[in-house]
């Protein structure tokens, strides 16, 4: 077996092992900023693993024919896998950031007018957008700007230490980018769903989004007003393209306030979350700009 094959096999060991390792960190109380990075490495190690036969056989059939005997047959048949995966894994991804991007667009549209029929301007970044009604709600869109968006109704069964810890909860999903990051982990769920590191991103990153989260809501406003938070909204609803107070994962957040685990420092910035966000989306730029002067060099040739 070559070298790229064995890449190969390891990344895709990494893509088969990393769940359950992230989990477990997660449980241990891990900081979620630091797991988004770890994740978005793992992410990136397990694509290139994927990418690397394909890119292996065009470089080989088109800058170096002249210069090496052709390629063994497993090679062969690793780059043809490979490019069959990669391809199908651009539409699916593509078609997930489309069709998701396009709900996204929709509801922010309607809150942008509902911003205007209640306060007669159009929405701010850094401002809460507060519904008149009395369902408690909470909740961020991504958008330009991005909406932090709140009912007054929450001030009717929160004190005011639990509703600024709310208001924090969700601007913080706003500044640490966490709607990209769950975008990217959809796609990469929809693209490579065959390895069970992007099958299970989505709900790895939405679970390490709300926790990092709430690191950056208790670090300011305390644990105990967060906790009442989550205690009480435990059934408060969301749109499905937003990022709620609530989620799947409450008990675990409970379990992390409750045990101050909860870590936040500030050498982690707003934009170190993003980042795993960042990585696999310039990784996903690098393979393809190497696949293009591949192919740039086959036609040249």
């Amino acid at each position: 077996m070559t070298v790229v094959v064995w890449w190969t096999v390891g990344g895709i060991a990494i893509g088969v092992l990393a769940p359950p390792i992230l989990r477990a960190l997660m449980r241990r109380g891990t900081d979620a900023a630091v797991l988004l990075v770890v994740w978005g490495v793992l992410v990136c190690l397990t694509l290139s693993a994927v990418a690397l036969p394909a890119l292996a056989e065009l470089l080989h059939r088109c800058w170096l024919a002249l210069h090496a005997g052709a390629p063994g047959p497993l090679d062969t048949v690793a780059g043809a896998l490979s490019a069959v995966a990669l391809i199908v894994a651009v539409i699916r991804g593509g078609w997930r950031v489309g069709r998701t991007s396009r709900h996204r667009r929709r509801l922010h549209d309607k809150h942008a007018e509902l911003a205007w029929l209640l306060t007669g301007s159009g929405p701010r970044s850094g401002t809460v957008l507060w519904l008149p009604a009395t369902e408690p709600l909470a909740y961020s869109l991504a958008g330009d700007p991005p909406l932090v968006v709140m009912s007054t109704g929450l001030r009717q069964c929160l004190d005011g230490v639990s509703v600024n810890a709310v208001a924090a909860h969700e601007h913080a999903h706003v500044r640490r980018r966490h709607h990209l990051l769950i975008t990217v982990a959809q796609a990469a769920a929809a693209g490579l769903g065959w390895l069970p590191l992007m099958r299970h991103s989505p709900s790895l990153v939405r679970t390490l989004v709300e926790l990092d989260a709430d690191a950056v809501a208790a670090h300011t406003h305390g644990h105990h007003g967060l906790r009442r938070a989550l205690q009480t909204l435990q059934t408060a609803p969301a749109p499905a393209a937003a990022l709620g107070i609530v989620g799947d994962c409450t008990q675990l957040r409970l379990a992390r306030l409750d045990g101050r685990s909860s870590s936040y420092s500030r050498r982690f910035s707003d934009s170190t979350a993003g980042c795993g966000a960042a990585l696999v989306l310039g990784m996903t730029m690098l393979l393809t700009f190497t696949a293009l002067i591949g192919l740039a060099s086959c036609t040249g040739g």
